[in-house]
């Protein structure tokens, strides 16, 4: 920071500031214009811990934190979001070193295999190879075009 100022110390009091304040500590931390009140105040936030903390936090991350401050919710549906639409019930096999396995899909983030229930399929394929793989590929769920990408 250039210019030593007080900086606020609680989120509800950056948000409580007037226009020409908050316009002021945007000026401090970024070279680019302020464009809307509601959207920005994560990014300054988080300057402002950083400055107040002694930390740096790097400009592409500001840009990431912007993205994301515009549309939440689609974002945290995007990170929810279940990749394989498995109904259950689903018996999943693989035949693997002569041997058949076979998952029974218990729920969106429940697998059986072998009257034990565990939270994904990379799990149970990691203890039948004994090595690190991942469990959609390991049961066939990702098709050799995608993974060519």
């Amino acid at each position: 920071m250039r210019n030593k100022c007080y900086l606020p110390k609680k989120f509800d009091e950056l948000k409580g500031l007037p226009d020409d304040k908050l316009q002021f500590y945007w000026d401090i931390f970024y070279r680019y214009p302020l464009r809307g009140r509601k959207r920005k105040y994560r990014p300054l936030w988080y300057a402002i811990q950083c400055e107040l903390y002694s930390c740096k936090l790097a400009e592409k991350y500001i840009t990431r934190l912007d993205k994301y401050a515009g549309n939440p919710e689609k974002y945290i549906q995007r990170a929810h979001k279940c990749k394989y639409n498995l109904a259950i019930g689903t018996i999943l096999t693989k035949k693997y070193k002569g041997q058949i396995y076979q998952v029974t899909v218990k729920s969106e983030k429940e697998y059986e295999w072998e009257n034990t229930i565990y939270p994904n399929l990379t799990v149970i394929a990691q203890k039948i190879t004994r090595g690190h793989i991942s469990g959609p590929k390991f049961f066939g769920l990702i098709s050799r075009s995608i993974e060519s990408i």
